[in-house]
């Protein structure tokens, strides 16, 4: 199963794990999140490799989690499984590309953002769109989010769920450079190829450093954004905004807009993001979180 899902290929200092569930847009089920964790098990202790490249197969990068197996597990989803295998995608010991084309959303565009360098093609849409469907974005993705493009950006595409263009995504720090969707491969390879001629001992250690460096800034209590993100997840809201997804409809009594958002993923999106930001360990924070998502559901 994990050789049909994944593609990998091994060149000489670097490597390249190509997401291939085309036809779901890479969607993220199980089996190709566990293909995922045992290549990047796999590569960690090869002393040979310089750089890491992501990609995907077909017309997307990936369209998060396949929210058909979400709802075939009952509505409710237990991210720890993903959240894993991206810390191990952002501890990798040496710099990691992704190479965005077409849809990187909610959990694709984390993908692609525990990545230390990212690359887009002109076609590429990129958003955090859990709140159409009532899902929440777990503390660890928000982190990251926040890490990469700053609180007002985050702010931005967690309460929107707007899609942005790739040029967008430039802007917002997201993607590092936008090249035409022809010369996306050529790009990454190019840039995979000229990070792996660089000195191995100082690549690694220079990884290390910035992970290092990183690692403790966002070092904040949040069991109460851990029990509110599994609020969320098992809610009524969750289920009916998955299904309504899969229907290709919109659920039941609300339209697109921001105003008529399920009140229990917007308000406990809002409860992360100031958690995030707040870095207090303060358990008054719990009650007063919690509080508030009970209000709000």
């Amino acid at each position: 199963m994990a050789e049909e899902v994944l593609k990998i290929t091994r060149q000489p200092n670097y490597a390249v794990l190509t997401l291939n569930r085309p036809e779901k847009r890479n969607a993220l089920n199980q089996p190709l999140i566990e293909a995922l964790n045992q290549a990047l098990a796999k590569f960690e202790n090869d002393r040979e490799i310089r750089a890491l490249l992501l990609r995907g197969e077909g017309a997307s990068f990936c369209a998060g989690v396949d929210l058909k197996e979400v709802d075939e597990q009952g509505g409710g989803h237990n991210p720890t499984s993903l959240e894993f295998v991206f810390g191990r995608l952002e501890r990798f010991p040496v710099p990691t590309i992704a190479a965005i084309q077409g849809a990187a959303l909610a959990g694709g565009l984390e993908l692609a953002l525990h990545c230390d360098l990212r690359i887009a093609s002109d076609n590429a849409r990129l958003g955090m769109t859990l709140g159409r469907v009532g899902l929440m974005v777990p503390y660890d993705f928000t982190r990251k989010l926040i890490e990469v493009c700053g609180s007002a950006n985050t702010a931005w595409i967690l309460y929107t769920a707007d899609l942005l263009d790739a040029q967008q995504g430039k802007h917002m720090n997201i993607v590092h450079d936008v090249v035409a969707d022809a010369k996306l491969g050529e790009a990454t390879t190019a840039l995979a190829e000229k990070i792996a001629a660089n000195a191995p001992l100082s690549l690694r250690a220079m990884k290390a450093t910035v992970r290092r460096c990183m690692s403790e800034t966002f070092d904040a209590w949040h069991d109460d954004m851990l029990q509110l993100a599994r609020l969320v997840r098992a809610s009524e809201d969750a289920k009916e905004g998955v299904r309504a997804f899969l229907r290709s409809a919109s659920p039941s009594g609300r339209r697109n807009s921001y105003s008529e958002w399920r009140p229990s993923a917007v308000r406990i999106a809002v409860a992360l993001w100031s958690s995030v930001l707040g870095r207090f360990r303060v358990p008054a924070t719990f009650e007063y979180g919690y509080r508030r998502a009970l209000m709000c559901a």
